[in-house]
């Protein structure tokens, strides 16, 4: 009766290990019918892109987008990458933000910022646009005029190529951090920033009169000095004002 009953487990231990690998084989099968169908999917027609919306442009065009954003109808929207997306075309100079997302399986949809000129920089025959942020955003073509609502800032040497930032020339950077320390009103009265070196900063003001700046530092006392001088000569004609030494300005005569 022992003698049966061990054998009786035994083979009951064999029929539950057959059984087990049956389970896991079946798992198996299922997984590769599984994974054959998803490859299958991935490449069907079915789930290829079929539309690229694109929104939010000034000066880019829809196709600029899409070829950053190596986005090609009939790619399969099972593998966009939709985040690679994104940062391919926040790379371009122009753009400050973007976001894609889908706007049903077999759509997405491209929202873009781009980036707003604040400034001109001219130096050589070339012209490029900043942004507020100190990028250099775009160039002007050949036939393209300047925005007379833009003030420039009059380079010696080119300024830095597109998509470079203006700490790629110091005079440019000097001029840029002076332009954003400017008060609203001041910096509205400033057409031209004649910068001759990173420590030779002139602006011209709408009037005429030229204001001797030099370096960007001690920004907030210059401001001052020079608002001062400004609302002291009232329609007094000067040519020109030097707030290099804002405890001292200098006001110099037609």
């Amino acid at each position: 009766m022992i003698d049966e009953r061990i054998a009786e487990r035994r083979a009951a231990v064999r029929d539950d290990r057959r059984r087990g690998r049956l389970r896991r084989t079946r798992r198996l099968l299922l997984l590769a019918v599984l994974l054959v169908g998803l490859v299958a999917l991935e490449r069907s027609p079915l789930v290829g892109l079929e539309e690229v919306e694109v929104v939010g442009m000034q000066r880019l065009t829809a196709s600029q987008i899409t070829e950053a954003a190596e986005l090609e109808l009939g790619t399969s929207t099972l593998r966009l990458g939709l985040q690679a997306v994104t940062e391919r075309i926040e790379a371009l100079p122009l753009v400050l933000r973007a976001s894609a997302q889908r706007t049903d399986p077999l759509s997405v949809r491209i929202e873009v910022t781009e980036r707003e000129p604040v400034l001109v920089a001219s130096g050589r025959g070339t012209t490029r646009y900043l942004d507020r942020e100190g990028i250099v955003i775009d160039e002007l073509g050949p036939d393209e005029p300047r925005p007379s609502s833009l003030a420039v800032i009059a380079l010696a040497a080119a300024p830095p190529a597109v998509g470079e930032p203006v700490v790629a020339d110091p005079a440019l950077a000097n001029a840029h951090a002076v332009w954003t320390g400017l008060s609203g009103s001041l910096r509205a009265e400033v057409v031209t920033y004649r910068a001759a070196g990173p420590d030779e900063l002139t602006l011209e003001l709408l009037s005429g009169i030229e204001v001797r700046f030099g370096r960007a530092e001690r920004t907030g006392e210059k401001v001052r000095a020079l608002g001062a001088v400004l609302d002291d000569v009232g329609d007094t004609p000067i040519a020109s004002i030097d707030v290099r030494a804002p405890q001292a300005p200098v006001v110099v005569g037609p």
